[in-house]
């Protein structure tokens, strides 16, 4: 026989000569069902698609399928039985959903099968009240037994049935352990899918709780105190992150206490997502539950340090800037555990630079038992503005990999008027030209407070 050259071949005839395919009656129904595969997301649908293809690639009378996934030896299960394959969508169960309901059966004809290990073909059938399925095979003269191999194990097993007494043949037994198995990987895969995106589902309905709660956790706005202007910018990596700012005890004009000094907290734990998010909730619930009054922020520093390591949150750890500002002193004493030093932006009638407050310093919160931490104080006049920040601001990298960097931040701060506000703003504005469109790869915090008349 000469093969034909196909007529719509795209193949230049000087370079080769192309077969025509669509010669081979089976090549349109295997190319129609890989198609359709390709588009499966349900196990169901997977055997749908298979059973039609082969019905007419290889007609049969029936299919049967068995498992003995997690059963005692010589045990099984019937997970699916197609008596008529032209009625193969009726008859299509859901072994998965319904497995709890299926019958244990144990012996008979398709116990002596399983019991084998290998393919088998079964010829002159007469297969009555079988002890396990009772009159279930009787109408049936042949069969085709192929093995499901999952780790190394025939766990199911694919059995094709035909009223015939010899319909299959040892010449297609190969072929048929390979298709079934192929069958049998696709589900297989298929099944890991959905469970992968059902678990996907459930770790982003996690997420999204997280996030949730420690959005909770931030001041649900600024506090308004007399004397002093307060902006703030927040945005995680992810829904959920390590950063985290706080007003403790923050007075309000109403407030008859509205002179009294409160806490000025901004902090970072280390890492990204859900996990760097509980620390940070951690370091809020610890701050909340240290008791009035507060004599200094090195003293409340390691009290959270002395608390996180009896936590043993290691490897991670937290760095933070915590400030007690006193309204009506304008002090603002402070303790640094590995945080950034805050900028402060002098009065812009000054005509000088922004200086770092980088005074008492120490190691981040859950390195050491003890982390030494000092107090430090700064008298600020009216006109200048604290800004602080976490390292996601100045670790921000460009397209070239440069990093933002303090210098970054000093640059914006040399471009506004010092107004809270306008700190964000030329801050968070700059930052997102310097990414230019980049999403930020850690956390990023602001909080700008100026002195006021």
């Amino acid at each position: 026989m000469t093969a034909s050259r196909s007529a719509a071949s795209p193949i230049d005839p000087a370079q080769a000569t192309a077969l025509d395919v669509s010669t081979n009656p089976r090549v349109a129904p295997v190319m129609d069902m890989v198609e359709k595969l390709s588009r499966v997301d349900d196990p169901q649908e997977v055997i749908r698609v298979f059973g039609e293809g082969f019905r007419q690639i290889r007609p049969v009378g029936a299919y049967l399928s068995l498992s003995t996934r997690g059963l005692a030896e010589g045990q099984y299960k019937i997970t699916r039985f197609v008596a008529d394959m032209k009625r193969l969508e009726e008859d299509l169960a859901d072994p998965w959903a319904d497995w709890h309901r299926l019958e244990v059966r144990t012996g008979g004809l398709l116990g002596q099968i399983i019991a084998g290990r290998r393919p088998m073909i079964l010829h002159d059938m007469k297969v009555t009240e079988d002890p396990a399925v009772g009159d279930l095979l009787a109408p049936f003269g042949s069969l085709m037994a192929m093995p499901l191999f999952d780790d190394g194990d025939p766990i199911n097993w694919a059995i094709s049935l035909d009223a015939s007494p010899r319909a299959f043949d040892l010449n297609e037994l190969d072929e048929s352990v390979l298709r079934a198995n192929l069958v049998g990987g696709t589900v297989r895969n298929v099944l890991m899918t959905r469970r992968l995106r059902e678990a996907n589902s459930w770790i982003e309905r996690e997420i999204n709780q997280i996030a949730s709660i420690q959005r909770a956790l931030l001041p649900a706005r600024n506090p308004q105190v007399p004397g002093l202007g307060i902006a703030t910018f927040y945005q995680t990596y992810d829904r959920a992150g390590g950063d985290l700012y706080d007003f403790i005890s923050a007075p309000s004009e109403s407030d008859a206490s509205a002179s009294a000094p409160f806490g000025v907290l901004i902090a970072d734990a280390s890492g990204h997502g859900p996990s760097a998010a509980v620390v940070a909730a951690m370091v809020h619930a610890i701050l909340h539950t240290y008791p009035p009054p507060v004599p200094g922020a090195a003293e409340v520093l390691e009290y959270a340090n002395t608390h996180l390591n009896t936590k043993r949150i290691d490897p991670s750890f937290v760095t933070a800037f915590l400030g007690i500002f006193d309204p009506a002193s304008r002090r603002l004493c402070y303790s640094r555990a590995g945080h950034p030093p805050p900028l402060l932006k002098p009065d812009p009638k000054s005509g000088t630079k922004s200086q770092r407050i980088d005074a008492a310093a120490s190691f981040p919160l859950g390195v050491l038992e003890r982390g030494g931490y000092e107090d430090a104080q700064i008298v600020l006049q009216p006109g200048q503005t604290v800004v602080l920040y976490t390292d996601g601001i100045t670790e921000a990298n460009g397209p070239d990999g440069e990093m933002f960097g303090i210098e970054g931040i000093e640059r914006s701060l040399a471009d506004c008027s010092g107004e809270p506000e306008c700190v964000v703003e030329s801050i968070v504005g700059d930052l997102r030209r310097h990414q230019s469109g980049a999403q930020p790869r850690d956390d990023q915090t602001i909080v700008a407070l100026q002195v006021r008349e």
